[in-house]
Formats: structure tokens, sequence, C-alpha cells
């Protein structure tokens, strides 16, 4: 039984060789101007607004109830402090932990022993900050206090003295 002609060279372009050739992957430019930023849409992005949204909220919160805020997002090379407070002589550094629902798990378990140390040494690193560049409030720092908030949907819950 017969296929049909089958031809004894492979059929190329002319000109083209007989090695072969690897795929070529080439990649889009990002269509970037100066009038339109690029925004992501993704749900890190969501995530992303999800907890700025519950920072600006604890923080309101805090405020008012009497609290001072010191700084937000402060940086430092061993982490992240989401919210710092002055309440009279006591700094508090407030955690913050955002999630749309409990289905996998509470917000406040996100908040590991790992994660309480990375704290604890931005923390040091931010009151190190204080003191080379705001003497009176460094000054006027008398005990800390780490706090956990939870936003669970659009409830707020404030963990005192978490860990």
């Amino acid at each position: 039984m017969g296929v049909g002609h089958v031809p004894q060279e492979p059929i190329r372009t002319e000109g083209a060789s007989a090695e072969l050739q690897r795929l070529k992957h080439r990649r889009t430019a990002a269509k970037r101007s100066v009038d339109a930023p690029v925004v992501n849409t993704g749900i890190g992005a969501r995530r992303n607004a999800r907890g700025r949204w519950a920072e600006v909220c604890v923080a309101r919160w805090y405020a008012q109830h009497g609290y001072t805020v010191v700084a937000r997002n402060f940086r430092s090379k061993r982490g992240e402090l989401d919210v710092v407070l002055m309440h009279g002589a006591e700094l508090v550094v407030c955690e913050v932990k955002a999630r749309a629902n409990n289905a996998f798990g509470f917000a406040a378990e996100a908040v590991t022993p790992a994660k309480q140390l990375k704290v604890r040494r931005a923390t040091f690193d931010f009151v190190e900050h204080l003191r080379v560049n705001d003497a009176a409030l460094h000054a006027r720092i008398r005990s800390t206090r780490f706090d956990v908030a939870t936003m669970t949907g659009v409830q707020l819950d404030v963990l005192f003295n978490a860990f």
C-alpha cells in the first residue's frame, strides 16, 4: 500500500541552510510612554492594593484612638515596618495583615516567629534611624510594644502586645 510520493530532500526555502536552528525567543517590548504608565492588573496588584488599604485603615484607627503616626512602610535592610506609632512614651509597631476571607487560615497566623524576628530587627533599625535623625522623638521612647492588626474583608481586629 503506497502513501504517495515522499521527497528525498526536506523542503526548504531557497537559500536556507540544512543545519537545525534553535527557536528564537523574542519578547515584545513593553509599550511604555511618559504619559501612560504601565499598570499591573493581576492578582498580585489586587493583593498589594488590599494591603495598602488595610494599612491606611489601621493608621486611621490608631489616630482616632489617640496615637500619633510616626512612620508608615519604613524599610531597612532587615525588614519593613507597616505602621509605627507613638502613644505617650511608648513606641508601638503594628504589623498589618489583610485577607479577603479566612479560607486559607486566619491573617494573624501569618505572623510567624521568623516574621516577628524580622519586625524586631527592623524596629531596632528604626530606633537607630530616629537616634540619628530625630533625637527629640528618640529621647521620648521609654518602651516598645508590638501589635498585629488583621483586616479580614472589612473587619478590623487589633491584637495589642501580640509578641
